[in-house]
């Protein structure tokens, strides 16, 4: 079964050290290491070869009351975010990337979404795109591959997350036209459900 290992962490996510602001809640730095300790200790069976059986398959009616979310994969080629409960598509949704979606995230302002296994690691109510849900980027990985490069910024905040809430930044997209600097963007109604459906701690994969 795939994931097993770390799907038993997850499942005891009520054990989770939260930590809470003014409208947002994360990981704490110890849980952060735990679950990125897992995932590399853990080899993992990819789903990005199955992204046109997932395309396949998508639904875009969701029910916001339906049982959660316990993976997200997200197809860059396609523009797709699925939601999937044990490898089922709850729902999918219609993404915009950054203005050079092709290929990894290595530096900030490469306008580029990471690509690889992530998980969710603060949700946050107040952010200036409606809603947001911010993945584990830079992970040790990525910090490694930066410094091995000579990179001293390989950038962050990469989150899902909704139109902006100024107006004047919504005239000026052309939504689900590629407009984030390396986010993955929905409209503001899709990223209500797919704030409430998934948990701090869900992996998410991210492929090319």
């Amino acid at each position: 079964m795939r994931f097993t290992v770390i799907l038993i962490l997850l499942s005891a996510s009520t054990a989770f050290s939260f930590q809470r602001g003014d409208g947002y809640e994360y990981l704490t730095p110890q849980e952060k290491d735990m679950l990125e300790k897992t995932l590399e200790q853990s080899p993992q069976t990819s789903l990005c070869s199955r992204t046109v059986e997932f395309a396949n398959k998508s639904r875009e009616e969701f029910l916001p009351r339906g049982p959660k979310s316990d993976f997200i994969l997200v197809d860059k080629q396609r523009r797709l975010i699925h939601l999937l409960r044990d490898e089922q598509v709850l729902a999918t949704y219609r993404m915009a990337l950054g203005g050079r979606p092709v290929g990894h995230k290595v530096m900030e302002g490469d306008e580029r979404t990471p690509e690889g296994l992530y998980f969710f690691d603060m949700k946050n109510e107040r952010s200036d795109y409606h809603l947001s849900l911010r993945i584990n980027y830079p992970n040790s990985r990525d910090l490694r591959s930066a410094k091995e490069k000579g990179i001293s910024d390989p950038g962050k905040d990469i989150m899902i997350h909704g139109l902006p809430n100024s107006w004047i930044k919504r005239k000026l997209i052309r939504h689900p036209r590629d407009w984030t600097r390396g986010c993955m963007a929905v409209t503001s109604s899709e990223v209500e459900e797919i704030f409430a459906s998934v948990e701090l701690g869900t992996l998410i994969e991210i492929c090319p």
